[in-house]
Formats: structure tokens, C-alpha cells, sequence
């Protein structure tokens, strides 16, 4: 019994480590995700653009600007995805700690159950 809980206990805590990461690099992606953004606004500020818009040292600004506002709208559609996933790794975390306190809370009372019964012994 005490080896299938040390195995539960291993496995939960890789568990933990893995879900920590993979929320790592969706914090780093998102991150990346918003720098891209504020580039691209920056060079593109506006939302909406007249096809025919000129700005000075741009050949064909407005198709140039649309291909910016396109690209925003698919990184922004990107950053939502990254905030579901977020959420439900975060789920998926707060489940597996719970996890791992219920297998140390249970070790803890084996062991407390072993060292009462060890001075009733002595």
C-alpha cells in the first residue's frame, strides 16, 4: 500500500512540474504574442484603413496596413486561445496539488498512526 501511494505521489508531483511548465510557455508565448502586437500598432496604429490611404515612404500603404490589421486580429485571436488554455491548465494544476496535499496529508497520518503505535509498544 505505502509503495502505490509513493508511486501516486511521484507521478502527481511530475504532474505538477509538467503543467508548470507548459504554463511557463504560454505565459512566454502570450508575452511574445503582445510585444508583436505593439510593434505592429506601432507602425500601423489605425484599425480600419482606406485601401487607397498613403503615408510617406510606404509604396501601396493601405494593402501594407491591412496585412498589419489582419495579422493583429489573428495574433489577438491567438492571445484568447492562449487565455483559454491558461485557464484550464490552471484548473488542471489547482486539481493536482489538491492531489498531492491529499497524499501528504495521508502519509502524514500513517506516520503518526506509526510512531503512536511504536510508544505503545516501548
Amino acid at each position: 500500500m505505502n509503495h502505490s501511494m509513493e508511486k501516486n505521489v511521484r507521478q502527481t508531483r511530475f504532474v505538477i512540474e509538467d503543467l508548470q511548465k507548459r504554463i511557463s510557455v504560454l505565459e512566454a508565448t502570450r508575452e511574445d504574442l503582445e510585444k508583436q502586437i505593439r510593434k505592429l500598432s506601432a507602425s500601423v496604429p489605425e484599425d480600419e484603413i482606406d485601401p487607397m490611404a498613403q503615408r510617406e515612404g510606404f509604396v501601396a500603404y493601405g494593402s501594407y496596413a491591412k496585412s498589419v490589421i489582419a495579422r493583429k486580429n489573428n495574433i489577438r485571436a491567438s492571445l484568447e486561445n492562449i487565455s483559454v488554455q491558461y485557464v484550464d491548465l490552471a484548473a488542471e494544476l489547482r486539481t493536482a496539488i489538491d492531489a498531492l496535499d491529499s497524499f501528504e496529508r495521508l502519509r502524514a497520518r500513517r506516520m503518526a498512526a506509526k510512531a503512536e503505535s511504536a510508544l505503545k509498544r516501548a
